[in-house]
C-alpha cells in the first residue's frame, strides 16, 4: 500500500496489516493533484525512487511506536528541514491533510487522488478492490467537507453540514461505514465532530441505521435491498463507479472494466445472487403500502374501478435484473430466512434452496408463484382494460417482507408466457390502479401478502422454473442521443413493414413533408376495394423537448360502393411527450360487414426520426343469421 509520509511528504510502501495509518475521505474537485504530478514535486526535494519506497531514508526520524504518537513532533523532527511543505506546486489539500494527520500523531496518510497510479489499470483495479479493507483498517478517517464552514451546527435542521455534497457521492458511502473512527472536518480543516458524536444527524441524512454506522451489527444483518437503498440517491462521475463503490458493502471482489457502463451494476447483482441467499435483491421499484396490516389484498382492492397490467419489457426492456441503483428506493425491505418462508407458506411440497444456474438462455431458478387472479377481488377481473389473459400473470413470492407488514411476504408482479421448448422467461410487470391509492403511486410492482392472503391462495401456489434473461445487446448509440431535443420530425416506413402490409394485400406509400406542409406526413394503404389514408401532423414545443403527433384516419371505397358509409372510430388519435417509443393506438374501421382495426405507433430510430409502426387486423363481422347459427345457445327444433 502506497502512503504519504506526513513528515517528509514522500511516498512510502507499507503493509496495511502491520502499520498504523490515517486515511482521507473527500469529494474531488475538477482538478486534483495526481500521483505523477506529486512525484514531480517530490523529486525537487530529494524524493526516493520507486525502488526505495519500502525503505524510508535513514536521515528521517524512526517509525513511531505502536499507537498514535503525541501530537507534538517527535524528537529530531524539524518541519523547516522538509521544504516540500512550502512548495507552491504542492496541492493545498495534500498539504493540509498531511498537517492534520501529523498533528493528530499519524505519520502515514493515504489519499486516493494521489496515492494510486491511475495510469496503471492493474494498480487501479487492485486499489478499488482493496479500498473497503484500507478504510476499515485505518486508525482514523478524516472526512473533509469542503463546503461546510467552521461554526456550522450539524444538528440544526437547515445546517450546511446536512446539505454537504459529501453525502451525495457514491464513494463516500463506504468511506463513512467502513472506518471505526471518522472525524469530520470543515472547509478550513477544523473539527466538526465524529461519527459517534454526530450519529443522530448522520442517520437522518443518510438513512443508514446507527447499528450499521457504528458496527454494532454486521452488514449481513441488513438485506441486500436495504444496503442498495443507502446508495440509491448517490452519484458518481463514471457510471461504472456506482457499482464498483459498493463491492466492499457486499464483500465482493471483481475485475474493473471501465467502459462497460450500466453493465457494471448487472455484474454486481449477478455476483450478489451467487454469494448471498437474499431475495430482497428482486424487491426493487414501488410497493403497495395502502394495505392495512393483516388485511387481505383482495379486500384492500375491492373498491378499485379499473386495474390494468403490462409487462415492463413492452415499455423499457425490463427483465428481473434490468434495473438501476435508483430503483432500490426503499430501505424498508427485510430479508426472511428460508425456514421462516417455509413456515409462512406451509406448502405441501418441498421448497428448494435458492439456486441460480447461469445458462445461455439466462439465469435459471425455481420460484414459488401464485396466479395474480387468485389474489384479486373476483369481480375486478372483468374490469381490467388489458387484453392479455390473466393466466400468464403471477405474483412471484419473495423471501422478504416490508417492515410495515411483518409476518407476511412480498409478491412481485410478473408475466410468464408459456414456452413449448420449456424455456419460460420471467418478465417484470406492473399494475395500474384506478383510482390511485392514497399512500402509494398508481403504478405498482410489489404487493405485501399478509398471512390471510397467503392462506386464501395457498392451494394455488406452485413452484415454477423460470429464466431471468441476459440483457439485450446495447446499441452503439448512447442513451444521451435519446434525450436530445427535436429539431423536426421525420417519419420512416421500413421495408419490413411494407412487406408485412403487402402480404395482406395493401400497397403502402408514405410521402411528405413538403414546402407547404413542413409538419405533415401522409400514409396511404391501398387495397382492391378500399384505400386507408392516415395524415400525421406533429408539433414541437418547449424548444423541441415536447412532441405531439396527431393522426387523422379516413377511408374511401371504390365508386361502385360509394353510397355505403365508412366509419372510423375514433377518427383521430394523438401521442404526446418525448419517449423512445410511442405505443400503438387503435382505430376501428367499419364497412360492408368488415371491421378492420388499424394499429398505429412509432419506434425511435435516431434523433428526430421515428419508424412507423402499422398493423391491420381484419375481422369479418358475421350476419345476424350466421351469428345465430354459430351460437351454442341455439338448437334447430326437432320436426318429429
Amino acid at each position: 500500500m502506497r502512503v504519504l509520509d506526513t513528515w517528509s511528504g514522500q511516498f512510502v510502501e507499507v503493509d496495511p496489516e502491520k502499520t498504523e495509518f490515517a486515511i482521507l475521505s473527500h469529494t474531488w474537485r475538477k482538478k486534483e493533484q495526481t500521483y505523477d504530478e506529486l512525484k514531480i514535486v517530490q523529486a525537487r526535494h530529494g524524493g526516493p525512487s520507486d525502488a526505495e519506497y519500502s525503505s524510508p531514508s535513514p536521515s528521517r526520524p524512526p517509525s513511531p511506536a505502536p499507537g498514535p504518537a503525541s501530537p507534538d513532533p517527535p524528537p529530531g523532527f524539524v518541519l523547516s528541514e522538509y521544504p516540500i511543505w512550502s512548495d507552491a506546486k504542492l496541492s493545498r489539500k495534500i498539504r493540509d491533510a498531511c498537517r492534520v494527520a501529523r498533528e493528530a500523531g499519524y505519520r502515514y496518510l493515504w489519499i486516493d487522488s494521489c496515492c494510486i497510479d491511475k495510469t496503471s489499470s492493474s494498480e487501479l483495479s487492485e486499489s478499488i478492490n482493496s479500498m473497503w479493507q484500507w478504510y476499515g483498517r485505518a486508525k482514523v478517517c478524516f472526512a473533509h467537507l469542503a463546503d461546510v464552514p467552521s461554526g456550522d451546527d450539524p444538528r440544526a435542521a437547515e445546517s450546511t453540514f446536512r446539505k454537504s455534497r459529501w453525502f451525495t457521492r457514491g464513494w463516500t458511502l463506504q468511506e463513512l461505514i467502513a472506518p471505526s473512527a471518522v472525524i469530520f472536518l470543515s472547509d478550513d480543516w477544523n473539527v466538526i465532530g465524529t461519527k459517534l458524536t454526530l450519529i443522530s444527524p448522520l442517520e437522518e441524512i443518510t438513512g443508514i441505521p446507527a447499528e450499521a454506522l457504528l458496527h454494532t451489527k454486521s452488514l449481513d444483518d441488513f438485506s441486500v435491498a436495504q444496503r442498495l437503498s443507502w446508495a440509491a440517491r448517490r452519484e458518481t462521475s463514471r457510471k461504472e463507479d456506482r457499482a464498483y463503490s459498493l463491492w466492499g458493502i457486499f464483500s465482493i471482489n471483481m475485475p474493473t472494466l471501465y467502459g462497460e457502463g450500466e453493465r457494471a451494476f448487472r455484474r454486481l447483482l449477478e455476483e450478489i445472487v451467487r454469494r448471498v441467499p437474499d431475495q430482497s435483491i428482486f424487491a426493487w421499484d414501488d410497493v403497495y403500502i395502502d394495505l392495512e396490516r393483516d388485511q387481505m389484498l383482495a379486500d384492500s382492492l375491492k373498491n378499485t374501478a379499473n386495474l390494468n397490467r403490462w409487462r415492463h419489457d413492452e415499455h423499457q426492456g425490463h427483465f428481473l435484473f434490468d434495473c438501476g441503483l435508483k430503483d432500490f428506493n426503499s430501505g424498508m425491505i427485510k430479508c426472511i430466512s428460508r425456514d421462516d418462508v417455509l413456515d409462512r407458506l406451509r406448502l405441501s411440497g418441498k421448497l428448494p434452496a435458492q439456486e441460480y444456474t447461469f445458462t445461455p438462455h439466462g439465469i435459471r431458478t425455481t420460484l414459488p408463484v401464485v396466479p395474480l387472479s387468485s389474489c384479486l377481488p373476483r369481480d375486478i377481473l372483468g374490469r381490467s382494460s388489458s387484453d392479455e389473459p390473466w393466466s400468464k400473470w403471477y405474483l412471484v413470492i419473495l423471501g422478504c417482507e416490508h417492515v410495515d407488514h411483518p409476518g407476511g411476504l412480498l409478491g412481485r408482479v410478473c408475466h410468464i408466457p408459456p414456452s413449448a421448448a420449456g424455456v419460460e422467461y420471467l418478465h417484470c410487470g406492473c399494475m395500474y390502479i384506478v383510482p390511485k391509492p392514497n399512500r402509494s403511486t398508481g403504478i405498482l410492482c410489489l404487493f405485501p401478502l399478509s398471512p390471510a392472503t397467503i392462506k386464501r391462495c395457498r392451494n394455488d401456489i406452485r413452484l415454477k422454473t423460470v429464466y431471468i434473461s441476459h440483457p439485450e445487446r446495447t446499441t452503439a448509440q448512447s442513451e444521451d442521443a435519446r434525450r436530445q431535443p427535436h429539431k423536426t420530425i421525420n417519419l420512416v416506413l421500413l421495408k419490413a413493414t411494407r412487406d408485412a402490409l403487402r402480404a395482406q394485400g395493401y400497397k403502402a406509400e408514405l410521402r411528405g413533408p413538403d414546402e407547404g406542409h413542413p409538419t405533415t406526413h401522409w400514409l396511404t394503404l391501398s387495397k382492391d376495394d378500399h384505400t386507408i389514408t392516415v395524415e400525421y401532423r406533429h408539433t414541437l414545443e418547449n424548444a423541441g423537448w415536447r412532441l405531439t403527433i396527431e393522426a387523422d384516419v379516413t377511408m374511401s371505397r371504390r365508386a361502385l360502393d360509394s353510397a355505403e358509409d365508412v366509419e372510423a372510430d375514433p377518427s383521430s388519435v394523438e401521442w404526446m411527450e418525448y419517449r423512445s417509443s410511442l405505443f400503438p393506438e387503435e382505430v376501428v374501421l367499419t364497412f360492408a360487414g368488415k371491421k378492420p382495426t388499424l394499429k398505429l405507433g412509432f419506434d425511435w430510430a435516431v434523433p428526430s426520426h421515428y419508424f412507423l409502426r402499422i398493423e391491420v387486423v381484419e375481422i369479418v363481422e358475421l350476419s345476424w343469421l350466421s351469428r345465430l347459427l354459430r351460437s351454442s345457445r341455439w338448437r334447430r327444433p326437432r320436426l318429429w
